[in-house]
């Protein structure tokens, strides 16, 4: 394992954040073990739900999860760093996109290419993370398969940091994030709001749950959303419609089916601007370029994508050790993308800063894409618990597949003459747009294989063991097919103190399956990552409290470095080492408390660039640090306000050849709200300041800005 003494380059923050929790946690814990004398009787609490893995949680600290194991697994036997991001930090938030939930996570660099209404932008431990959707991949090549999820639909999301291709084959090395959403409940709750906010943001949600007709084993869930808003760059706008019904059969104890439909469109004009670092963070004799300038064609840009989800989620218990579950997703996607965008990726800060001599004047891409995919995915595992003398098994047999299809058209346009004025644009002047052409048909398919023991021995030892074996295959029309096979595997220790701290320690690893090209003739081999991590964790026998620390050694391996005629060698490396705390606590009746705080250490190791070797990964900050903390109050004889304030740290970071520097940023979050009968009033605003900020510039010479203010006030009336 590689040295981690480059922790302690910046040691005293760490220490004392984790010296401070752990100090505090415990008689936090006891602070929440003990009750107010004037809360309900012991027979209210008795009514409440047993927490699941994916169903509600109340507060912010969730106990259990099942992305780690797919089992619902309690997170202190887990031997791998996961958090969960509920339902209520979600709402207390007012989170509006994927990206913008995870911000108070460990680790996860939320905002990574700032505010850009494609898709969700986010790593996790400085490398590539992959979006699931309950437990099934989705699946977006250059946004034009999976739309953009709506955190209003989630239940909670899961962050499960490294590889985890044991359970779910190919992915991302720096971790998943599994969205769970909203499922059925066998208690009628019902809730319909409103929001306005600025940038013209209005909104209007919805939903319900309960027994359908009185009965008791047919349930049903029905969320819907309406949203239509301005951005903070000129003309760009966004809408959506979302329509979520779920239902769920449950004939007795032993059977669960839900059937799951979700429709979403959105439709919009994109809001990436791709601004030169010359006019951003370098000097330009125009002075800065204004950040709400729109640098594309209001008149011909376009992003609409349109999306169907049809599937279920089933499960069994044939006795009391054998379980059955299947999930299964068929995905419709039809994207429509059209977009002019500013020529500044091809800036060298040394050689060449700016291709005009007035510095205000660029020439302008267009790209246009007009697709269709389909998408199946089936998850088949039983699970069995039984005993072998002293060890208590609970084994896990799955076989899952996927299949992706893509057709369409698509055109490119270099855009030498569709020039534009990028600090006083005037429209319109476009000599040529981009001609369609049909796309080849690509086909992607993958078969995996796979087995997980966890082990409980001794009492307090939990031993976690899987292995993976997956072929995946890719075709693209007039080429030959690919095929990639690949066994991984994934191991983990714990030992659970009977006080609720639990050291573990585990191995992981994952790989990626490339179409490019060898120089040396045939397809590259996959794309590898492997992963040492040592963690401790804290979660009090019937406290509301969990901690997180653990400090981690990742590579990626066999990374594609282009050569030249779409042919490439195989011999990049990436470098990750770093050290997260995570913690979460509600104490008393009044109090939550989230925070976390991370160091990422992510390096180039080979490479074909000299300069990048050594250097940290672009876009990537070493340094980030979040914490939130929400109180209930009375004013006067008068119950029901409350009140949240969050910060956000986000560390400076480096192009790849650590030649430009986007500057680190603090942004403050707040949240005012009142309960009063059956009516939630809030009212939300992210970077409260409204601090214009440069997200991220890259090598390639060009710049995303960050997100601004965004106000919001909501009504929601529960029955």
């Amino acid at each position: 394992m590689h040295s981690l003494h480059s922790f302690f380059f910046f040691p005293w923050l760490p220490m004392l954040i984790a010296m401070l929790t752990m100090t505090l946690l415990p008689s936090l814990a006891r602070a929440a073990d003990v009750e107010p004398a004037q809360l309900p009787e012991v027979s209210v609490t008795a009514n409440k739900e047993k927490e699941t893995a994916t169903g509600p949680v109340s507060g912010y600290v969730a106990k259990r999860a099942i992305s780690a194991t797919k089992t619902d697994t309690s997170i202190l036997e887990t031997p791998q760093s996961i958090s969960v991001i509920t339902a209520d930090q979600i709402a207390d938030q007012k989170a509006m996109s994927i990206q913008e939930a995870l911000r108070y996570s460990a680790g996860v660099v939320a905002d990574q290419y700032g505010s850009d209404s494609r898709s969700d932008g986010y790593s996790i431990r400085g490398m590539e993370a992959v979006q699931y959707l309950d437990g099934l991949r989705q699946i977006n090549t250059y946004y034009s398969e999976s739309i953009r999820p709506d955190p209003y639909m989630m239940e909670r999301i899961e962050v499960l940091r490294g590889p985890s291709s044991t359970l779910y084959g190919q992915g991302g090395v720096g971790g998943i994030v599994n969205l769970i959403s909203k499922r059925p409940l066998t208690e009628t709750r019902r809730e319909i709001g409103v929001s306005l906010g600025n940038y013209n943001f209005k909104q209007i949600q919805a939903d319900f749950t309960g027994p359908i007709a009185d009965s008791d084993t047919l349930f049903y869930r029905l969320v819907m959303l309406g949203k239509d808003t301005d951005t903070q760059v000129d003309h760009a706008y966004s809408q959506r419609t979302l329509f979520a019904p779920t239902l769920t059969w449950k004939p007795d104890d032993k059977t669960n089916l839900t059937l799951m439909a979700r429709y979403q469109l959105d439709d919009g004009l994109p809001t990436p601007q791709f601004l030169p670092v010359y006019g951003v963070l370098r000097a330009n004799p125009n002075g800065r370029i204004p950040y709400d300038n729109y640098l594309g064609e209001p008149g011909l840009d376009r992003y609409t994508s349109e999306s169907t989800h049809l599937g279920w989620a089933f499960e069994h218990a044939l006795n009391d050790t054998w379980t059955i579950r299947q999930n299964l997703r068929w995905t419709k996607s039809r994207n429509n993308y059209s977009s002019f965008y500013v020529n500044s990726f091809t800036f060298d800060p040394d050689v060449n800063p700016f291709p005009t001599a007035d510095q205000r004047t660029l020439a302008r891409y267009n790209d246009i894409s007009k697709t269709h995919s389909f998408t199946l995915n089936i998850d088949t595992n039983a699970q069995a618990k039984f005993e072998t003398g002293p060890l208590s098994h609970t084994v896990l047999m799955g076989l899952d597949y996927a299949r992706f299809r893509k057709t369409g058209w698509a055109g490119f346009d270099s855009g030498t003459g569709n020039l534009i004025n990028i600090y006083n644009p005037v429209y319109g002047n476009v000599d040529s747009i981009a001609t369609l052409s049909p796309l080849p048909e690509a086909r992607l398919m993958q078969t995996g294989l796979y087995v997980q023991d966890q082990v409980k021995f001794d009492r307090n030892w939990v031993l976690t063991a899987g292995l993976r074996r997956d072929k995946a295959e890719n075709k693209n029309e007039g080429s030959e097919r690919q095929e990639s096979n690949k066994t991984t595997g994934r191991y983990g220790l714990s030992y659970v103190f009977d006080n609720g701290w639990a050291p573990y320690v585990s191995y992981s690893e994952s790989f990626i399956p490339l179409s490019n090209m060898s120089v040396d003739g045939g397809y590259l081999k996959p794309q590898e990552g492997k992963q040492w991590e040592l963690g401790l964790k804290y979660m009090p026998v019937g406290g509301r409290t969990r901690f997180t620390a653990a400090v981690y050694d990742l590579v990626d391996e066999n990374r594609p470095i282009y050569v030249a005629n779409n042919m490439y060698t195989q011999k990049g490396t990436i470098y990750s080492r770093g050290l997260e705390l995570e913690a979460g606590t509600s104490f008393g009746d009044r109090w939550d408390l989230i925070a976390a705080y991370s160091f990422t250490r992510a390096t180039y190791g080979t490479t074909d660039n000299p300069a990048e070797k050594g250097q940290q990964v672009e876009t990537i900050p070493k340094y980030l640090a979040s914490g939130w903390l929400t109180k209930r109050f009375s004013i006067g004889n008068v119950d029901g306000f409350r009140a949240g304030l969050g910060v956000r740290y986000i560390g400076e970071s480096w192009n790849s050849t650590h030649i430009v520097k986007t500057p680190d940023v603090t942004l403050f979050d707040a949240m005012l709200g009142f309960d009063h009968g059956n009516w939630r009033y809030t009212l939300n605003a992210s970077n409260l300041a409204d601090k214009e900020y440069v997200s991220t510039c890259i090598t390639r010479g060009d710049c995303w800005i960050g997100a601004r203010r965004a106000a919001i006030a909501s009504a929601t009336y529960t029955w």
